[in-house]
């Protein structure tokens, strides 16, 4: 797995396939592993990275403030990407989002374009689900996760999503969704200067459809995919489908 070093601390990164290159950006409480469908599925077109922001996965805990950090943390993979492979389609999927928005703030060389799935430009937490997380964590955990599907979703990707929380911990979920919970860019998205996709489920409760219909409708020639049979985790929920979004908008960017 390969890594960039960050402030002298390693941020690890998945990677797979040839091709122009997609970075993916977990959410809270995940890491890279919540993308294996797009490493396995996209990889025989692309160069797909997924990293592990830190605090997650095997990428080691840096104190300080989440956005920022997280931020330097994909630009750092970002640069690592587009050295050796071009500017890359940056993707982020809820709190990923946040970050992959805010990294296109700062204009960076190697992006080429983004894509915000399941995400917003304001991402408000209800107190009760914070406090819950420092009191309760595995109780918060079975809340988030009731929310986060669609209705009556698989046994096994409900598990795997419960795993990864559990396994990435309680002061990486608190300090996600403290980071959600400040997070809004929504008086700067017309700054977004690269082009967008915008993918939601139609059934996702936690960032609703109207979210991603506000990012369309402000981020200039964005493009929204509506995912049926999906909430919030439409990644794993709905795979095919997000892949193909994914491969329609580069196909465009391709012929731009």
């Amino acid at each position: 797995m390969p890594t960039v070093s960050v402030n002298d601390a390693e941020i690890y990164y998945a990677k797979a396939g040839s091709g122009p290159p997609l970075l993916f950006v977990h959410g809270s409480g995940g890491d890279h592993t919540i993308w294996g469908y797009q490493l396995e599925g996209l990889k025989d077109a692309f160069t797909v990275a997924a990293l592990d922001l830190n605090g997650h996965g095997r990428s080691p805990r840096r104190e300080g403030d989440g956005l920022s950090l997280y931020t330097e943390d994909v630009l750092s993979v970002l640069d690592a990407l587009a050295e050796e492979h071009g500017p890359a389609v940056l993707l982020g999927h809820s709190l990923g989002g946040a970050v992959a928005l805010h990294a296109a703030l700062q204009k960076p060389k190697g992006l080429r374009a983004l894509g915000l799935i399941g995400t917003g430009a304001k991402l408000r937490v209800h107190p009760d689900i914070l406090r819950a997380i420092d009191e309760d964590f595995e109780r918060a955990v079975e809340q988030i996760l009731q929310w986060a599907f669609a209705p009556d979703p698989p046994s096994d990707l409900y598990q795997r999503a419960k795993e990864q929380m559990l396994r990435n911990g309680q002061a990486a979920l608190s300090r996600d969704f403290r980071t959600c919970d400040a997070f809004d860019v929504m008086d700067r998205l017309g700054d977004v200067e690269v082009p967008a996709l915008v993918v939601v489920g139609r059934e996702d409760r936690l960032t609703p459809v109207k979210y991603s219909e506000y990012l369309r409708d402000r981020i200039e020639g964005a493009i929204l995919e509506v995912i049926e049979g999906a909430g919030h985790m439409v990644m794993v929920e709905r795979p095919e489908a997000l892949n193909g979004a994914i491969r329609r908008f580069v196909s465009a960017l391709d012929r731009s």
